[in-house]
């Protein structure tokens, strides 16, 4: 464990699993800014593949722009998930997930902002997944999940 000093945040990401929406905020001097609002899908708690994506205060710990995945139960490639941000154990925040033998980026999912279905993940559009990639900061931006 590496032991840091205050810190000053000022970009954080909310999660709401409740209603499967996701909002970025910046600070700018004493004002919150709203970034974007955005519908996603959560994790869905259907052992033994899909765990829910779990409440909580991290930190976005590390970016992919392309996060490979393999096949439920197999150790076979499945496809990759797009601009990845990973914030705890295996949950990330990322765009439409891309099955192999495809690899054209899907921009939009028809079950965004309905149930939890993902593996763990929270999955947003493509474009709301690459402004975060972008916009993010590894260890500096907050990402809140709550109910």
């Amino acid at each position: 464990m590496k032991l840091i000093g205050p810190l000053s945040i000022k970009k954080v990401i909310f999660v709401d699993r409740t209603n499967q929406n996701i909002a970025t905020l910046e600070q700018e001097g004493a004002t919150w800014l709203v970034r974007s609002m955005n519908p996603v899908t959560t994790g869905a708690n259907r052992p033994p593949y899909q765990e829910a994506t779990p409440p909580g205060i991290y930190f976005v710990q590390r970016k992919l722009s392309e996060m490979l995945y393999l096949k439920d139960g197999t150790d076979e490639k499945g496809g990759f998930a797009p601009y990845a941000c990973r914030f705890t154990g295996g949950a990330y925040l990322h765009g439409v997930p891309v099955n192999y033998p495809d690899n054209k980026l899907i921009e939009y999912s028809w079950t965004l902002g309905t149930t939890p279905r993902s593996h763990m993940c929270v999955r947003n559009a493509t474009s709301h997944a690459k402004f975060m990639y972008d916009w993010a900061e590894v260890e500096k931006t907050l990402v809140i999940v709550f109910d």
